[in-house]
């Protein structure tokens, strides 16, 4: 059996990888060894691993590298230890090749552990462009040490061959966080709105705010104050707010959000995750999608549920006829929201079709077995 090793560091990773995970845990000719580490193991995050675990998934591995995102040095040290981790975790395991996801700081320790350890690497969404972060930077670094790619889309698989010089082992597969939509039975409005403690008759707002990371520690928590100004301001809406990532400013967006959610608690709610189904489900029903997570520009599309998003982390990406864009001030902030959550219901299927996972594990089973 060929021994496939998914590694995954966060809550928003892990439910995009969700299908595939559950492909190769099914293949009677595949082992799964499933790798946990970074924020699933962080209280502040909410111990997402259990979430894993909930679903049935066995864990071979946790890697704690201590989390940290108080500061940038704090998150070096992070990576060191995950490095470390790492070089110990798949000399225990000894995989035929690992499978990562993004553009996660994380996933440089990772993918370079296994490139001098000579296991082969599997990189999902290489290719995007976000030109607000330092995602960029880290995407195409994991892009150029890996040995298979599965961009989303036909313009980011362009990007990698142009990067690589090469169309080899490069398969444009769609975006696989729509596969959810396919393979969850999410909730009907009334279902969710008993489990979330919703009012049916207000509009309903899903937030995801994340830092900037080529922002400053105070334009991040501007941003975030401008936003929460504009969700007061904009009436009869009740607001669910899922907590930012662990980003340097992260922390510190979370501990904002935490003093003033205690403020409005009829309007407003706050959670470190709701996990796969509730997100999505939430997403399905709600009336708007504000902040600027890349859920909002791929998947939101796919249900056609408006969205908002705000600043440049998301900018360089293609953007759907749902989405409306706006800068960071409290006047374009509200002046979006006014205009989205009225808008109407616009699908878009740009990003894929619901069916990658299986597309991408048969790719790994002719890979591995040529």
């Amino acid at each position: 059996m060929k021994k496939i090793c998914v590694v995954t560091a966060a809550r928003s990773e892990y439910g995009l990888m969700r299908w595939i995970i559950d492909s190769i845990h099914h293949d009677n000719d595949l082992e799964l060894q499933l790798v946990v580490t970074g924020a699933h193991l962080s209280p502040e995050q909410g111990l997402t691993y259990k979430f894993i675990e909930e679903d049935g998934y066995p864990i071979s591995a946790k890697v704690d590298m201590q989390l940290s995102s108080e500061d940038k040095v704090s998150i070096v040290r992070s990576m060191g230890l995950c490095s470390e981790g790492f070089a110990k975790a798949f000399d225990d395991l000894n995989p035929d090749i690992i499978v990562v996801l993004g553009d996660r700081y994380e996933l440089l320790p990772i993918v370079s552990a296994a490139l001098v350890m000579r296991i082969p690497i599997a990189h999902i969404a290489g290719g995007d462009v976000t030109e607000g972060a330092i995602d960029d930077e880290v995407r195409n670094a994991v892009t150029m040490m890996s040995s298979i790619h599965f961009p989303g889309v036909l313009a980011a698989a362009e990007n990698i061959q142009r990067m690589r010089g090469s169309n080899k082992n490069v398969y444009a597969v769609g975006e696989v966080g729509l596969d959810s939509f396919n393979r969850l039975n999410l909730w009907d409005k009334d279902e969710t709105a008993l489990q979330l403690h919703l009012d049916c008759n207000q509009k309903w707002c899903l937030v995801t705010l994340h830092p900037e990371t080529k922002l400053s520690l105070e334009d991040n928590l501007l941003m975030a104050e401008n936003l929460y100004n504009a969700m007061k301001d904009t009436e009869g809406v009740q607001y669910v707010v899922t907590k930012a990532n662990t980003d340097f400013g992260g922390l510190q967006i979370n501990e904002f959000w935490g003093k003033v959610v205690k403020l409005n608690p009829h309007s407003m709610q706050l959670y470190p995750s709701l996990g796969q189904h509730r997100y999505l489900s939430f997403m399905k029903h709600a009336d708007i999608v504000v902040g600027n997570s890349s859920s909002g520009i791929v998947e939101a599309p796919f249900m056609g549920t408006p969205v908002v998003n705000i600043g440049d982390r998301q900018k360089g990406r293609f953007i759907c006829k749902n989405v409306i864009g706006c800068g960071r001030s409290q006047k374009d902030i509200s002046d979006a929201l006014k205009k989205a959550i009225n808008s109407p219901r616009i699908v878009d299927k740009y990003w894929g079709d619901g069916f990658s996972s299986k597309r991408i594990v048969n790719k790994l089973k002719e890979y591995l077995n040529a």
